[in-house]
């Protein structure tokens, strides 16, 4: 039953990441919604929680993660 309990606080906190960067790229950065085709958070080693965009006017995937109280994007290099 633990595991069913991490699992879903898990997908809850995935899904609050994909969401504040869409807010942050959408409302900071002035992404227009239309734009973004998808925005999924994965667990990894290193970043941790990386969360992948992909926009619909470019085929390169955007990586950011989320540290010290903000957006950092790692590829491409902004």
């Amino acid at each position: 039953m633990a595991s069913v309990t991490w699992y879903s606080s898990y997908q809850k906190d995935m899904r609050e990441l994909e969401e504040r960067l869409r807010t942050h790229l959408i409302v900071d950065q002035g992404v227009d919604e239309k734009r973004i085709v998808s925005i999924e958070a994965r667990r990894s080693k290193m970043p941790m929680y990386p969360v992948v965009v992909q926009f619909n006017d470019t085929p390169q995937e955007y990586i950011y993660v989320f540290q010290t109280d903000q957006w950092i994007q790692l590829t491409p290099e902004p």
